[in-house]
């Protein structure tokens, strides 16, 4: 005598990619957040390392030059500096409305 064990479906439900009637199942939106670095000529995104505008964006949409293209959209959180020229004070007036990376915190 053979005993089956009945799984649930979710566990043994596989979709198959030939099939047409496959479901798709979404993920919840993930929100990707990034720090704005701002050097000494160039700013550039801290997510995707490519070069982004400093005032007037929130997000890296785009990134900057004779042809734009798309940017990785990561939301800026805050900003910082990789070079010892561009001080905590000079990314404040470049960025207020930014909190700057260890320097500027709530608690």
């Amino acid at each position: 005598m053979t005993t089956h064990i009945q799984r649930p479906a979710t566990v043994t439900a596989r979709i198959d990619d030939t099939d047409t009637d496959a479901t798709t199942v979404q993920s919840p939106a993930v929100e990707v957040s990034a720090t704005l670095l701002i050097g000494d000529f160039e700013s550039e995104c801290g997510n995707c390392h490519m070069p982004t505008l400093i005032r007037g964006v929130h997000r890296h949409t785009e990134i900057p030059g004779l042809k734009p293209k798309p940017g990785c959209g990561a939301r800026f959180v805050n900003t910082a500096s990789n070079s010892w020229r561009v001080t905590p004070d000079h990314l404040r007036a470049e960025r207020p409305d930014l909190p700057v990376r260890g320097q500027d915190t709530d608690s």
